[in-house]
């Protein structure tokens, strides 16, 4: 947990600290709603006492708060720093081969079998098209996103379909990210903003029943789209 807390740390410390210039301009914060699908390729899960290729994990889409800061480098650019309320995602068993399970296993396919938060914050250059006087600003920005996930949790699904009680653990993930949007002036200080966005984020799903650890990775590009309101200060 330290170590995640550094990890943010840094990133709004980089966030805040690319233009000494910046500190003069106005700074923006967001408010709004996230619907995350997590688009996710799951291999089959592997280990002692585990048919090859039969048993693999859905990750299910959600939503959540989202919540940024901005800043801008000129009049073109800003640098904004994306976080959000950190979304538990339901993940269901996928049977891919139930010949190759016992009938039991085979009848829960997909039933709820684990779940896992993600926290996902992500540090965004963008790039705005028009000048700060213009109502209607289109933009699209280049980042870096690092995700690790915790409070993991094995439903009685999963469970049975190891073999006793199972613990679950994620790895943690550094990978490129984009995003595309418009932003609306309201108003005022206000402003309105639509976008999506995606990173690449790859992590591998170690499960412990009994001293027995099995594996899978999951590989996502998540679509990301995002409504927000945003004030100017």
């Amino acid at each position: 947990m330290k170590k995640t807390v550094l990890h943010i740390c840094a990133l709004a410390s980089l966030a805040l600290g690319l233009s000494g210039s910046a500190l003069a301009e106005s700074f923006t914060f967001q408010l709004g709603l996230a619907n995350i699908e997590p688009n996710s390729s799951v291999t089959a899960v592997s280990g002692p006492l585990t048919p090859p290729d039969a048993l693999s994990l859905k990750v299910q889409s959600k939503s959540t708060v989202f919540f940024s800061a901005s800043m801008p480098i000129n009049e073109q650019w800003d640098a904004e720093l994306a976080l959000g309320l950190p979304p538990t995602h339901d993940n269901t068993l996928v049977v891919l081969n139930p010949t190759a399970v016992p009938g039991s296993v085979a009848a829960r396919d997909g039933q709820l079998a684990g779940r896992a938060r993600q926290v996902f914050p992500t540090l965004f250059a963008n790039y705005k098209f028009g000048d700060k006087n213009s109502q209607i600003r289109p933009f699209v920005g280049v980042g870096i996103n690092y995700t690790f996930f915790d409070n993991t949790e094995s439903t009685a699904v999963n469970d049975a379909t190891n073999g006793g009680p199972t613990s679950i653990k994620l790895s943690s993930s550094i990978g490129p990210a984009m995003q595309l949007g418009v932003t609306a002036k309201l108003g005022g200080p206000w402003s309105l903003t639509g976008s999506w966005s995606t990173a690449r984020v790859k992590t591998t799903m170690t499960s412990n029943t009994l001293g027995i650890e099995r594996k899978a990775d999951i590989l996502f590009h998540p679509s990301i789209f995002i409504v927000a309101v945003g004030y100017s200060f």
